[in-house]
Formats: structure tokens, C-alpha cells, sequence
């Protein structure tokens, strides 16, 4: 019966002991731990597989230029040339000649003055275009144009094919720039008939002559300053002709 007693007692006693050490039991908390931050690297445009490529480029005005490719997309190109950086819309180039195709131009001597014959020979045409100047301007007479065109043809084609192949630079750039004013004014009479021929409200369409197909191609920025509609200006074509062959001449006299 004592044992029974003493049993009981220490149950009773075993049992706040329990309860306070279930309740000391202290669940350990977790802590939710934040993924760790991801650097995403910044993406950087691809440069153009061919930026340091040394490059010569031929614009559809005549003008050659050397230098070295910085960057080419769909639309334009630049590079660095002579220390200066420049972008030149691909549709106002006439060639590009890239890589091993090129010429050092830098360690080459400057092209070689133009001969004596060539400068008097030079000097010469380039008074007849002068004279075609003067014909070529607002206000002009058809007439008198048509037979300062005439006058200037002979002259300037004698000088064209006299030095036509011509290995010296300077002479080349000459004769190529004053080709091609002489095409201008040639263009800018063709406009002037069909715009008389026509009696028309003074425009023109592309098909009206396979000369403004090539004259809008070769002069994309005429295309924009001549449209009207679907038609362009023939005023605007032929003053824009004049201006493309003034400039093509005032070059010719920078070349010495």
C-alpha cells in the first residue's frame, strides 16, 4: 500500500516536470532565405565583321575615298579616313573595294602632277563648260542652251578620249569628273524636250525615259526634291542636273 502511495507521488511530481520541459522545447525556426541575385550581363550590339578592314569607296559622285571600316549595317557605312571619322549613306555609293584589294595609300608618294598638255589642255574645257554655266541657269532659253551644249559636246569629248587612259591620278579624277558633267547637261536637255514635247502640267514619269530612271538612281536626293505625286518636276530635275554638274566642275578646278 506504501509503494502504491510513493508510486503515485512520483508520478504526480514527474509530471510539471515534463510539461515545463515540453514547453522549454523551443521549435527552431526557419528562416526562408531569398535566392541569390543573378547578374545578367548587359548585351552588346555585334560589331560589324568587317569593322577594321581597310576599305576604298567610290561614291556616285565621283569622289574616292581610303580609310578604314568602323562599323557597316543595311543603310550606312563609317569609317575613318585621313584621322576623321565619317558615315556615308550606302545608296550615294557607286563601288566599295575591301581587304587585301586595297592599296596602301599611305605609304605610297602623292600622285604625280598633271602633265603640262594635260593642264593647258585641262584649262581649256574647262572654259567651255564656263560658258555652259552661264547658259545653265534660271531663266535660260532652250534654244540657246541647245547650242551651247552642241558647242561644248566636241570640245569636251576631244579632251575626255585624248586622256581617257591616262595612268596619272589626278588627270583620271579630272576627266571622269568632267564626263560626267557633260552627261548632266546632256540629261538636262533630254528633260527640257520631253517637258516642251508634252505641253503637259510641267512633269514628268519615270517612264517617260529610261534618263530618269538612271538620273534618279544615280541622284537619289533629285527623287525627293523633284516628286509630285507619282511624277516628278522637270524643272526641278534639269536645276537639279545643273547643280550636280557645277559642283563636278568646281571640283575640277581644286585638282592641281
Amino acid at each position: 500500500m506504501k509503494r502504491s502511495i510513493t508510486l503515485l507521488i512520483l508520478g504526480l511530481l514527474l509530471v510539471p516536470v515534463a510539461a515545463a520541459q515540453k514547453k522549454k522545447k523551443v521549435r527552431p525556426r526557419t528562416v526562408a532565405r531569398k535566392p541569390a541575385a543573378t547578374t545578367t550581363p548587359a548585351v552588346k550590339a555585334a560589331a560589324s565583321p568587317l569593322a577594321g578592314t581597310a576599305v576604298v569607296i567610290v561614291t556616285k559622285n565621283t569622289d574616292r575615298i581610303v580609310g578604314t571600316i568602323l562599323d557597316l549595317n543595311s543603310y550606312s557605312i563609317r569609317i575613318k579616313s585621313e584621322g576623321l571619322e565619317s558615315v556615308l549613306a550606302l545608296d550615294t555609293i557607286s563601288s566599295l573595294t575591301f581587304g587585301s584589294q586595297v592599296r596602301d595609300t599611305t605609304r605610297e608618294p602623292p600622285a604625280p602632277a598633271a602633265s603640262a598638255d594635260f593642264a593647258r589642255d585641262m584649262n581649256s574645257a574647262v572654259s567651255a563648260f564656263d560658258s555652259m554655266i552661264a547658259s545653265a541657269k534660271a531663266g535660260a532659253d532652250y534654244t540657246d542652251y541647245g547650242r551651247q551644249l552642241s558647242e561644248l559636246r566636241p570640245q569636251a569629248e576631244r579632251f575626255i578620249a585624248r586622256y581617257s587612259a591616262s595612268e596619272n591620278a589626278r588627270e583620271a579624277r579630272v576627266v571622269g569628273l568632267l564626263a560626267g558633267a557633260l552627261t548632266d547637261y546632256s540629261w538636262a536637255r533630254t528633260l527640257w524636250t520631253l517637258k516642251l514635247g508634252r505641253q503637259s502640267d510641267g512633269t514628268l514619269a519615270e517612264g517617260d525615259s529610261s534618263i530618269i530612271g538612271d538620273l534618279l538612281v544615280l541622284y537619289p536626293d533629285l527623287r525627293a526634291s523633284a516628286a509630285n505625286g507619282n511624277r516628278f518636276a522637270a524643272d526641278r530635275l534639269i536645276a537639279g542636273l545643273w547643280k550636280k554638274a557645277l559642283e563636278k566642275i568646281d571640283r575640277v578646278r581644286g585638282v592641281r
